[in-house]
């Protein structure tokens, strides 16, 4: 054999190697690129799994959020609702017929103290002189010909020390608690239907 025969030979295997070569090196490329993007597929599958998760979790959130934003809102606006209920009863007794505001008047001073000197406010001494007539038959009780500018309405009862507040406001203030149930079972039944 000659040189040229040698040369083509080691031409010719040279080929080959590297035909075989290339061909495995295309193959691993393509293992590895099927690879890669099963790897990049299960990745991104895991990734949209966890963002949709994620998504789930931030409405479900929100949800709840807005939820109780909404029952705050009610709570606060019923809540209004009874503040102006009660804000109202002063002058839903002033409305009263005189003989009836008078008589409410004179069952307080009765049930508040066993005896003093009625001190009416500006707004309620047109009522003092039927007050006193209720009274009457109870000597222990007087009504002053002055007022007291401390208070809207209703009256204080004065005795040696001790001054007795009976405004209108202090005796809806000390009532309250006993007849917010009542005034809550009236303007919102659908409360008290659950219970």
């Amino acid at each position: 054999m000659g040189i040229d025969n040698i040369l083509e030979r080691i031409a010719v295997d040279a080929e080959k190697s590297a035909s075989d070569v290339t061909s495995e090196a295309r193959k691993k490329a393509t293992e590895i690129y099927a690879e890669r993007t099963a790897e990049a597929k299960t990745a991104s599958a895991e990734q949209i799994e966890a963002a949709e998760k994620e998504a789930i979790n931030t409405i479900n959130h929100i949800k709840s959020t807005a939820a109780l934003e909404s029952r705050k809102l009610i709570l606060g606006a019923k809540r209004a609702v009874i503040d102006e209920v009660f804000d109202d009863i002063p002058s839903a007794f002033r409305r009263m017929p005189k003989d009836e505001y008078a008589a409410f008047l004179a069952g307080v001073a009765v049930k508040s103290s066993e005896k003093g000197t009625l001190y009416f406010a500006n707004a309620d001494f047109d009522v003092a002189d039927k007050v006193k007539e209720l009274l009457k038959d109870k000597p222990q009780y007087k009504v002053a010909k002055s007022t007291v500018k401390d208070i809207s309405s209703g009256f204080c009862i004065k005795y040696d020390n001790v001054k007795i507040n009976c405004s209108i406001d202090s005796i809806v203030e000390n009532m309250r608690p006993e007849l917010e149930s009542i005034v809550v079972s009236k303007l919102f039944p659908e409360n008290t239907e659950k219970k």
